[in-house]
């Protein structure tokens, strides 16, 4: 074996004696686990496309069903994010993602949804959006550490976002929901796309 072949050898088991195990929700390094749980929502595209999509129509309908919204998402939260590292927990990402799209479009065309829908619309975004965030490799302390830093970042997120919408009065600022809608419809699209062509 010559020296090139060697140094190329030597080189490919140190870079294997390094790699670190790959997690699809593998904790935030250097932050801890609650603040990594705050910014989970935040960094996976399906997540924070949902919780914007559904800020955003609720916000665009009024207060009451801003109100109605958060009843639903609150309960249904916490359900989700209980039941995340169980059987039921991991693969919801393409059903939230399909939501996105579908509420974005909505928001595009302001369509009014009665207010009766936001309440389970609120639920079913929250019970998806937890049951797709566990965190894998925790012990039990930092794992419900994490969770806890999710439910509040999820929820902090759609708070800010409806009331944003709500109170965005004038003409220019219901262009740029719809605008705002119009991006989240197409931003969950090519997200969907890209799961299934991309191997």
């Amino acid at each position: 074996m010559n020296t090139g072949n060697r140094r190329r050898l030597f080189t490919g088991g140190a870079l294997l004696c390094t790699a670190v195990p790959a997690w699809s929700h593998a904790p935030m390094q250097g932050i801890g686990e609650f603040y990594g749980g705050i910014l989970h929502p935040l960094v996976v595209p399906a997540h924070v496309l949902a919780l914007v999509m559904l800020g955003l129509l609720a916000g665009q309908r009024g207060m009451a069903a801003v109100r109605r919204t958060y009843l639903g998402f609150l309960p249904a939260l916490v359900a989700g994010l209980a039941l995340s590292g169980t059987r039921f927990g991991g693969g919801q990402e393409p059903l939230l993602l399909l939501f996105s799209a579908l509420a974005g479009l909505l928001a595009v065309v302001q369509w009014r949804w009665p207010i009766g829908v936001f309440l389970p619309a609120g639920a079913a975004v929250a019970l998806l959006l937890g049951l797709d965030s566990a965190p894998e490799g925790l012990a039990l302390g930092p794992y419900v550490a994490t969770l806890t830093g999710t439910a509040l970042g999820a929820f902090a997120c759609l708070l800010l976002v409806a009331d944003l919408s709500e109170r965005a009065s004038k003409g220019w600022q219901r262009i740029g929901l719809r605008v705002l809608g119009s991006w989240g419809a197409a931003s969950a699209t090519l997200v969907y796309a890209m799961r299934w062509l991309v191997p």
